[in-house]
């Protein structure tokens, strides 16, 4: 049985939900990993609400602290921190480890990686970034929270986890990503980091620009103090994003990718031309038309989503080998989270004579 040490950094809805599906794992028959998972976040009380939830076995007190022995780190903090993250890390960790980068851009993740990441005397990576971007339960669409206390074990199940390597990334370090992915029941996705964060734009990036426009155009109307009264769910729901999510938090999901931010905001303002066309054409048909259209297609995607049934590539083959400095007596993580490996090859994946 592999012992196996994870950290999780940052311990809102997506890092505890990390740890309460690796604790479920590990209540599985015939369980073939036992982890141990620390735990640390900017927030005491996220840190105390994830230990009291059974979350995470362990409390550090920093992220360094955290990665120490880590041969798995999960990235899940808040977007404007992953840059001190990084820094703060990066002579703390254990050569051979492997971290899943949950930031929303991966191009910059890529960066800071390459710039932070320790290396050997001969410039070789003595520790592996993948990026990652968990999709998370479809029966959990409609939950918006974001707390430690929102937190789930069933966050992932049925789920996809996106993974947007660089091109220089280790075989075995994507692999690994894979296995852990799997082993808490989601099926895997590859994608080019440009073409991640070109989605992202739109996918993340819009909602959030939409909820900003939309706040802005009633705060600023000259009947403010009599409509902020009338505040109901289609208000509070349409502006959520900026509930969840700070200053420096936005700014770092659109910084280095305003291009795309852009041109996604500019197709919107396209079709809010196309919608008051419509909204003011003499034939009141057309509106309800437009709707109906809208309600149907939503509603197509929903059922296609609740399903998760997209076309995806589970695995992939290692290419080069990574070593964790001698854990799980010199065997390669990667290959003992995969369920039945050959425990008679060798590093190079073929069979010992």
């Amino acid at each position: 049985m592999a012992a196996i040490t994870l950290a999780i950094i940052g311990l809102q809805r997506m890092g505890t939900s990390f740890g309460l599906a690796v604790k479920r794992y590990m209540k599985t028959p015939n369980v073939e990993h036992q982890f141990t998972i620390i735990g640390s976040d900017e927030s005491v009380d996220a840190v105390r609400a994830a230990h009291k939830s059974e979350a995470i076995d362990q409390e550090a007190r920093t992220p360094a602290a955290a990665v120490a022995k880590a041969d798995l780190v999960i990235l899940a903090t808040r977007y404007g921190l992953y840059d001190d993250l990084y820094q703060a890390i990066s002579s703390s960790l254990k050569a051979g480890v492997v971290i899943l980068d949950l930031s929303a851009l991966k191009q910059r993740a890529i960066a800071r990686a390459d710039k932070y990441l320790p290396r050997d005397s001969d410039g070789h990576p003595l520790a592996y970034m993948v990026g990652a971007t968990p999709i998370i339960n479809p029966l959990l669409l409609n939950d918006p929270g974001d707390t430690t206390e929102s937190a789930r074990a069933d966050l992932f199940d049925k789920g996809t986890m996106i993974l947007s390597p660089s091109v220089s990334a280790r075989g075995e370090a994507i692999q690994l990503a894979a296995d852990f992915s799997e082993l808490l029941g989601m099926s895997v996705h590859f994608t080019e980091p440009a073409e991640h964060d070109g989605m992202v734009a739109s996918i993340e990036g819009l909602p959030l620009l939409t909820a900003l426009a939309v706040f802005r155009t009633l705060r600023k109307n000259n009947t403010w103090d009599d409509l902020r009264r009338l505040g109901n769910p289609p208000f509070a729901i349409s502006t959520l994003g900026l509930e969840q999510i700070t200053a420096q938090d936005a700014l770092a999901l659109f910084d280095g990718n305003r291009d795309r931010a852009a041109q996604a905001l500019e197709a919107l303002i396209n079709t809010l031309d196309e919608v008051r066309d419509v909204l003011m054409a003499d034939d009141p048909l057309l509106l309800g038309e437009a709707f109906e259209d809208a309600i149907n297609q939503r509603a197509e995607w929903q059922h296609l989503r609740r399903q998760n049934t997209w076309d995806t590539r589970t695995a992939i083959k290692p290419t080069e080998d990574i070593s964790i400095g001698g854990v799980m007596s010199g065997r390669f993580l990667g290959r003992f989270l995969r369920p039945g490996a050959d425990k008679g090859s060798d590093k190079n994946g073929g069979k010992k004579s």
